[in-house]
């Protein structure tokens, strides 16, 4: 075997290479506190720390995704109970105002609370979270979701139907709808009386004619149909007019039991079951126009209806019968209306919860993988400083001996 100063050499540079690299890379453990560096110091442990690393990251989105939701249900929690205390305050004027006891200005004193009153409701129905963003808009968030017309009609301009309002994914098998639409809170109340109606025109109407107003006229003959639908239909472009079931059939007139028909004049009425129709414009033949009880009603609408219902002068029997049926319609639609609340804020109660229950467990889940990951790439330190010991002195003895050796030549032994 031949032996060569070259290679006594390049054998105790190498050696010192060795020492010097395993004491670095023991150094970068011991400052990053990672027993893994690369993935080929341990390939397996490193697959499954990239693993559970991306485990954490998606349960701190999860968190954020709580945090986020928490604070607007809670808003919307809050603006539920101040509408419904909104509403019973409009309940006791309700009351107060169709007692005998009071004059003309005590229940104008009460209309205009109730109008005061709605449009407080109008403003917690229009709130915006911390964020600027309207709370019962849905998806379209920005856009202002009621708003009030020339005549003082409110209409809910905002999201509406499948996918109106966002869903947020708090865990991997759960997510959460993160308030609701301002129609389903505050415009969509199932109407309990059935005396609130409304009027559809046809589809294939060809003329002017437009419906203006609607509205009861008989409450006894009312009563006996309150839940039935009545088509007006035209039968010429003069004007003349049949009334029809929803079977097809003509209504026919409880005192005469002849068919209900006649000839529309603009600005007149037509009546007919108890209820009336107000129509402008001019229709055509085959027009025809529904009246049928509304299936839902709007808080505004029935806060609207009563107090215009107290604004009007009381003088005689008839007219103190008109703001009692006026007062039991509101009454039963403001009880519908706090009922329909108080199952959406239920509902914002049940969100709530599985937020605090669901953050709970995401913080036991982000303890158990920071754990695990922990146990597979953090750095023992006391087996590191140890092993560090050991290679510098594995790195002077090497130092040390190529400093000997390199003295040396094969003329020294020959």
């Amino acid at each position: 075997m031949r032996i060569s100063t070259t290679q006594i050499f390049h054998s105790g540079i190498s050696g010192i290479q060795r020492a010097q690299s395993d004491l670095d890379r023991t150094n970068m453990q011991m400052t990053s506190g990672k027993r893994i560096l690369t993935a080929a110091d341990d390939p397996a442990g490193a697959t499954q720390a990239l693993q559970l690393n991306a485990a954490v990251s998606a349960t701190k989105q999860y968190q954020r995704n709580s945090d986020l939701a928490l604070p607007r249900l809670e808003l919307e929690d809050t603006q539920m109970t101040s509408t419904t205390n909104a509403l019973q305050r409009v309940r006791e004027l309700v009351v107060s105002g169709n007692n005998d006891t009071y004059n003309k200005d005590d229940r104008q004193t009460f209309a205009n609370e109730i109008r005061q009153l709605r449009d407080v409701i109008l403003g917690y129905a229009n709130s915006k979270d911390a964020n600027g963003e309207y709370l019962f808009g849905g998806i379209d968030s920005q856009q202002e979701p009621f708003q009030v017309d020339a005549n003082g009609l409110v209409t809910y301009v905002g999201a509406d139907g499948s996918g109106a309002v966002r869903q947020v994914e708090i865990a991997t098998t759960r997510s959460l709808q993160v308030g609701d639409t301002g129609k389903a809170v505050f415009m969509d109340i199932p109407e309990q009386s059935g005396k609130v109606l409304e009027v559809v025109p046809g589809l294939t109407n060809t003329g002017s004619a437009r419906v203006k107003d609607t509205g009861i006229v008989d409450s006894d003959a009312f009563s006996l149909k309150a839940t039935d639908a009545f088509k007006v239909h035209f039968t010429d472009n003069a004007g003349s007019y049949e009334v029809l079931q929803s079977d097809g059939t003509a209504l026919l007139d409880d005192t005469t039991g002849l068919p209900v028909t006649g000839t529309y004049v603009a600005g007149t009425p037509i009546e007919f079951a108890g209820r009336s129709i107000s129509l402008s414009g001019t229709p055509q033949l085959d027009d025809n126009f529904t009246s049928r009880p509304a299936p839902y009603v709007s808080v505004f609408d029935t806060l609207d209806a009563i107090a215009t219902a107290l604004e009007a002068p009381v003088t005689d029997e008839a007219s103190r019968q008109i703001l009692t049926d006026a007062s039991s319609t509101a009454l039963l639609n403001i009880d519908a209306s706090i009922d329909r609340i108080s199952e959406i804020s239920a509902s914002v109660g049940v969100r709530l919860n599985n937020i605090d229950t669901q953050t709970a467990m995401n913080d036991e889940r982000q303890v158990d993988l920071k754990s695990t990951l922990s146990d597979i790439q953090d750095l023992d330190y006391a087996e590191a400083v140890s092993r560090y010991k050991l290679q510098d002195t594995v790195l002077q003895a090497a130092q040390q001996t190529y400093t000997q050796t390199s003295r040396l030549t094969l003329f020294d032994f020959l």
